[in-house]
């Protein structure tokens, strides 16, 4: 009988301590789960705490950690888009008018990955037969006063002393010219211009296609260094300026962008911080013109709680929350305030305390518990 009564004892001393805080409190250290009351069955209880034993606890991998207070740069949230770096970027457009002609591997499309120095197409000129046959008798004049002046200098300088000097200089000076203005000319009768790719990159194809007319500083063909891109982020406050150094991009946390500068004029009010991706990779393939997030590190400290930010969820009436681990099986909601530091990491400014045991992983499937 006394073995019996030992066990009841036992087990009631033990779901007990199911229900009761070990120590959890809020900032001001008051117990979280003073005078609250489990209503006996697993599941969400009156208070709003939840009971659920290890088992189901293991099955939706719910993990928690102890937390203290510590300091941490502050973050600001800002909605930047994607830009070529200058030094990354380049535009091909032809210096004369005329039909655009492939190059010997064919007209490149857009996303061809191009060198430095490759040709891109050909611009050649198409004259009227008017203008042809003038274009052509000028470069017929041309060549004839050249080869007289050839003839003149050489008869001159077969005199010797006997020929001026004076003239001699002024013959090879028309002969220099001459040949300049004949280059020119059968550059524009027989040679067409090469468009030539001025860096190494991905190109653009501004919709350009074999045998079409072109004008003379018509963009054909674009191209972009995907390694060197900025980030060009908007803000109101012209107070952050001095304090930002790096960011990084909330749909890639994995890229760390560094801070340039920012534009010395406003945009309807805004004025534009530009970020670098300095890493010499594009791995993660931001594209240009591109909406991103980004959490900006700032010259300042603030204190708080540092946790995933995964361990913050909506409360019933839509307010963030974490959950306490009150004991083994018990869990308590606690209301409260945060930042966001970077992408995955928050910081809890209000309405937590430190020691407490806060659930980290699993919050979202504990949070759906009823």
């Amino acid at each position: 009988m006394n073995i019996k009564l030992s066990l009841y004892l036992f087990l009631g001393l033990f779901s007990t301590s199911l229900l009761a805080s070990p120590g959890a409190h809020g900032p001001d250290g008051e117990h979280l789960d003073q005078n609250s009351k489990a209503n006996g069955g697993i599941g969400r209880q009156a208070d709003g705490s939840i009971l659920m034993p290890m088992k189901h606890q293991a099955l939706l991998n719910i993990r928690t950690q102890f937390v203290t207070v510590t300091s941490a740069n502050k973050h600001i949230q800002l909605h930047g888009l994607v830009k070529p770096h200058p030094d990354g970027y380049a535009i091909i457009q032809p210096s004369s008018d005329g039909r655009l002609d492939a190059a010997e591997q064919g007209l490149p499309t857009s996303g061809t990955k191009v060198k430095a120095g490759d040709i891109l197409g050909y611009i050649r000129y198409q004259y009227t037969a008017f203008d042809l046959a003038s274009q052509t008798s000028e470069l017929v004049a041309v060549r004839n006063q050249i080869d007289q002046t050839n003839r003149d200098v050489e008869r001159l300088t077969r005199l010797g002393d006997l020929a001026s000097r004076q003239k001699l200089e002024q013959l090879q000076t028309q002969l220099t010219i001459f040949e300049q203005q004949e280059k020119v000319l059968q550059q524009g009768l027989e040679k067409s211009e090469a468009l030539i790719a001025p860096i190494s990159g991905v190109l653009i194809n501004n919709s350009v296609t074999r045998g079409q007319w072109v004008e003379a500083g018509k963009t054909l063909f674009e191209i972009v260094s995907p390694e060197k891109i900025v980030v060009e982020a908007e803000t109101s406050d012209f107070s952050l300026l001095d304090k930002l150094s790096t960011a990084r991009v909330e749909q890639l946390p994995e890229l760390t962008l560094s801070y340039l500068g920012f534009s010395p004029e406003t945009v309807n009010g805004l004025v534009h911080a530009n970020f670098e991706n300095q890493s010499g990779i594009n791995k993660f393939h931001l594209l240009l013109n591109q909406t991103v997030t980004i959490q900006a590190l700032l010259d300042e400290t603030i204190e708080g709680i540092v946790l995933p930010a995964k361990a913050v969820v909506l409360s019933p009436n839509n307010l963030p929350q974490v959950w306490i681990k009150l004991s083994a099986e018990r869990f308590l909601p606690q209301i409260v305030e945060y930042q966001q530091l970077e992408p995955g990491v928050v910081v809890i400014t209000n309405g937590l305390g430190a020691d407490n045991r806060v659930v980290v992983e699993g919050t979202s499937l504990l949070n759906q518990v009823r």
